[in-house]
């Protein structure tokens, strides 16, 4: 069974108001503020208001920063602050769980990757962040990431994003709604226009749509689920529709616990060395890919060409394998797609041949052992140390592991 958080973001997502979410979910404001204080932000508190919506309840949690206006910027003498410094001090937060800091890590990487395209920063360590960096923004991302992390969730879904319209006034002047760090962020996201009487102005935030392709696992409707509770996280303007972010958690109905959802990223170059191929798939796997595959194939203009197919199980590990195409091929794009895969429980057991003990995988449907594979490597290892043929080795692996199950060596 599984822990499920489904977000409707019916009337957009920010930071405040997921982290205003969870504490509606039940999660105490000194559980977070203890671990956050680690990141070690100067002047600020964790306050949750007394407001309510009339139709919807939630909660209103802010932060407030002493000294200085809660948008302010934190240790930058320029007015705004650079990802390193706020990658250091994600690293160095010892009281956030280390999941939560390679979330926030990730939620800020992507923040300064969209503000340098959108400004034409090359390096995006470079790039100069303006509201995103601010001290309440940082705790709001980490806050609301620390959040899921307490209330155990394991899997998160999103219903498509509702987008806001008309014109908004920030460190860049007045740009239009969704803004266009939001936009760049939301690439490949399913949205909609905003519903029923919104005003104008802005629905989704930098922040908001960064924590969105952080955490959500899928986008589209909520999955079979026992639902156990119902958080709203109220934003800070007053509107005839509410100002909220809903999230509905609850326990995943295991109709098809093999059932997984997976990101397949693939691209075609026709400009990669052959010899390159093999450590290539290699560093992909290290990467924590869960397949790869290479075939050969033909590119425009006829020319020889590689296609690239390779298997996340999740968003965040399917950008760092993203990244990596970009750094060791020529390609300039890869292309993203969400499909369900099924795969069969497997287990190791080690047998023993004439020559040695192997391990073989053992793949079961129904509870019925239907596939017997020997591990490659071991054969191989003990067909060279005997010095026979590797597929007898093998044809004795399958052998063996039809009797009984021996200790593993």
């Amino acid at each position: 069974m599984t822990r499920h958080l489904h977000i409707d973001p019916f009337s957009g997502i920010a930071g405040d108001m997921l982290l205003g979410a969870v504490v509606d979910l039940g999660v105490d404001i000194d559980a977070l503020a203890g671990p956050l204080r680690s990141l070690g932000l100067p002047h600020w508190d964790l306050v949750r208001t007394d407001r309510r919506d009339p139709v919807l309840g939630g909660a209103r949690v802010q932060v407030h920063v002493r000294g200085q206006d809660a948008g302010g910027a934190w240790f930058g003498h320029d007015g705004h602050v650079h990802l390193g410094t706020i990658l250091d001090a994600i690293s160095g937060a010892a009281q956030l769980p280390e999941s939560v800091r390679t979330q926030a890590a990730a939620c800020f990487s992507r923040l300064a990757e969209a503000e340098a395209a959108v400004h034409g920063v090359a390096d995006p360590m470079r790039v100069g962040l303006h509201e995103v960096g601010a001290v309440d923004a940082v705790i709001d991302i980490c806050g609301g990431l620390l959040g899921l992390h307490l209330l155990g969730v394991q899997t998160v879904s999103c219903a498509p994003v509702s987008l806001g319209t008309g014109f908004v006034r920030c460190a860049h002047g007045l740009v239009p709604v969704p803004v266009p760090a939001t936009l760049a962020l939301l690439r490949g996201v399913p949205t909609t226009p905003a519903q029923g009487q919104h005003p104008t102005g802005e629905l989704v935030t930098p922040t908001g749509a960064a924590l969105l392709r952080t955490v959500v696992g899928r986008f589209g409707p909520p999955p079979p689920m026992i639902l156990d509770r119902v958080g709203h996280g109220l934003g800070g303007r007053t509107r005839d529709v509410p100002n909220a972010v809903r999230l509905m958690l609850g326990t995943a109905a295991d109709t098809d616990p093999e059932a997984q959802t997976v990101h397949v990223v693939s691209t075609t170059i026709d400009d990669l060395e052959p010899r390159l191929v093999e450590p290539l798939i290699a560093a992909l796997m290290a990467d924590g890919a869960l397949d790869v595959t290479v075939t050969a194939t033909q590119g425009k203009k006829g020319r020889p060409a590689w296609s690239v197919q390779v298997l996340a199980a999740d968003a965040a590990s399917r950008r760092i394998l993203e990244d990596r195409l970009f750094r060791d091929t020529p390609t300039l794009g890869v292309r993203v797609r969400i499909e369900q895969r099924r795969t069969l429980p497997r287990t190791l057991r080690s047998v023993l041949t004439p020559w040695g003990s192997v391990m073989v995988k053992e793949a079961c449907l129904d509870g019925v052992v239907v596939t017997r594979q020997p591990e490659f490597e071991d054969c191989r290892a003990v067909a060279q140390a005997a010095n026979v043929p590797i597929t007898d080795v093998i044809e004795a692996a399958r052998r063996a592991a039809q009797g009984p199950v021996d200790a593993p060596k």
